[in-house]
């Protein structure tokens, strides 16, 4: 019986050393040129010759849509993935409104942003101080503004649904499968997640109320709360908790939360290497981790069970102002690069 169970545990333990080491790479394609100009389709890029004097633009991708955030000009395009303009939300001064849909907005300070299934648009508007300028440290004040796919403001949200209480720091926003709108909000070492139905707020977590500590003979961890995804549902999200001892990092931990429930169900990983910080969970099943190594770009590829299933590495020039690689909701890579006076987007695969 003995000999008999041998051959599959060693099969087992080498497809999972296969995994763990293998690294498949990505090619890029170019898909979008976007130009440095007030125009509709361009981008205004705050830089000198040496390297960007101000972040003032985001992109990301829903649904097969660019959507680029420009807090120099003050508005928001949606664009399809040639970068061609389909709606342009705020300021629209220079743009000829025969040949674009647009709707004017008087934007504060643009921060995070989503999109449904319905193509409405969630906007994180920051009020701005006066004096400040463009006011991006992201801890004043802001709203939850909600456009329809016409630009069409339909309503302003605050902390209770209703906009009487402001967000400060919002991490970020993300739409479940039943069309709800989840904020993720964060300030200093203090999270919270609001869920709401349409205008309506069903669920509220505080997760200061959580305790992380673990001890090891006479040594005592302290978890902290680093980043979380939501699952698609809507319903659960993992937590990633970093432990301490003293300031010294000792190892992640990776949790399953039920709002349900209210309380974490189940650990789903531990991780020793401090380079692999999650990233995102794709489909619910996959877990994505950076994973960086010298100059090389790589993402470990974990399945809810926690053990490895790939490696992603990503080769690109990095000799620009400013890289970021961003993903869509089915796990699929982009990256944005400016180069010169215009910002480069690739897709990998």
């Amino acid at each position: 019986m003995k000999l008999k169970l041998i051959a599959p545990i060693i099969s087992f333990l080498f497809f999972s050393s296969c995994a763990y080491w293998n690294v498949n790479s990505l090619n890029s394609k170019l898909i979008a040129e976007i130009t440095n100009g007030e125009e509709a389709g361009q981008i205004q890029i705050v830089k000198d010759e040496y390297a960007l004097n101000e972040l003032s633009f985001r992109i990301e991708v829903f649904k097969k849509n660019l959507i680029i955030a420009d807090n120099s000009l003050k508005r928001i395009q949606v664009m399809d993935l040639n970068g061609k303009p389909e709606l342009i939300v705020g300021s629209v001064t220079n743009i000829d409104r025969n040949s674009f849909k647009t709707a004017p907005f008087n934007f504060g300070v643009i921060g995070s942003f989503t999109q449904d299934y319905n193509n409405n648009i969630y906007i994180q508007n920051r009020l701005q101080s006066r004096g400040r300028g463009s006011d991006n440290s992201g801890f004043s004040p802001s709203y939850i503004l909600v456009f329809n796919n016409k630009g069409e403001l339909q309503y302003t949200m605050g902390k209770t649904g209703t906009p009487d209480l402001p967000f400060f720091y919002i991490e970020k926003l993300f739409v479940d499968s039943n069309n709800r709108l989840l904020v993720i909000s964060r300030s200093f070492n203090t999270w919270e997640l609001y869920r709401f139905s349409n205008k309506k707020r069903d669920k509220y977590i505080d997760f200061s109320k959580l305790e992380f500590k673990e001890k090891d003979n006479k040594n005592t961890y302290e978890g902290r709360i680093e980043n979380m995804e939501i699952l698609r549902n809507g319903e659960k999200l993992l937590l990633s908790v970093a432990y301490y001892h003293d300031i010294r990092f000792k190892y992640r931990k990776i949790y399953e939360y039920s709002m349900g429930d209210d309380k974490i169900v189940r650990e789903v990983s531990t991780i020793q290497d401090p380079k692999n910080v999650l990233f995102k969970v794709v489909d619910d099943k996959i877990l994505y981790f950076w994973n960086i190594e010298g100059k090389d770009v790589k993402f470990m590829l974990q399945n809810t069970e926690g053990s490895v299933i790939n490696n992603i590495k990503l080769d690109f020039d990095n000799k620009n102002y400013f890289s970021k690689i961003i993903s869509d909701d089915n796990g699929r890579f982009y990256s944005y690069h400016v180069s010169n006076d215009s910002i480069l987007i690739y897709e990998w695969e």
